[in-house]
């Protein structure tokens, strides 16, 4: 007979898979905790609102289905952590998330995917998306923990580089019709 318990393990696993919870601790400090990894992070001067909304906006603007929030979040963490040490990023993150709600006239996460993209489009060239994507960018495709997802396999300088490591693997990329192909001579 199968045991209808969950223990701890199970039922800790399967409460996380949700989005990312956030607690605000006593001390004023957010923290963002993902209970099915155990991973969690700190911030120090966004609130519970301003991350949660920065985290969706970094899902939205490098949709990865596969990649887990916490690798969105490091974005977050870096941002905060950025706004920590320079009072005008600081403001700029904060009126940046404002300014979202105040384009999507409530809360900017309440909106459909379609409302938040059509937002975003509308901000796509002011500083603030900048240091939001420029951040996606480092903390998403640099992090050594998702290049496996993504099919990169490092550096290569220390392998000789791509001439004797992968220069002409194209096994992501079907291969072209004979047609496209130039006839020898």
């Amino acid at each position: 007979m199968k045991n209808e318990h969950l223990n701890r393990r199970e039922f800790l696993c399967n409460s996380g898979k949700t989005l990312a919870g956030v607690v605000v601790a006593s001390s004023g400090a957010v923290t963002l905790i993902f209970p099915a990894t155990g991973w969690s992070a700190q911030l120090a001067v966004l609130n519970e609102h301003e991350s949660k909304t920065l985290l969706r906006m970094t899902r939205e603007m490098f949709p990865h289905d596969k990649i887990e929030d916490k690798f969105y979040a490091v974005v977050v963490t870096a941002l905060d952590t950025d706004a920590s040490g320079n009072a005008d990023t600081a403001k700029q993150l904060k009126a940046g998330v404002a300014n979202l709600d105040k384009l999507a006239q409530g809360d900017w996460q309440a909106l459909s995917a379609d409302k938040r993209g059509a937002v975003l489009k509308q901000i796509e060239t002011t500083a603030f998306f900048n240091s939001v994507k420029s951040k996606c960018v480092t903390g998403i495709y640099n992090n050594k923990d998702l290049w496996d997802h993504f099919g990169y396999e490092g550096s290569s300088s220390e392998h000789g580089g791509y001439i004797n490591r992968g220069f002409d693997d194209l096994d992501w990329l079907p291969n072209p019709p004979e047609s496209d192909s130039p006839k020898a001579h």
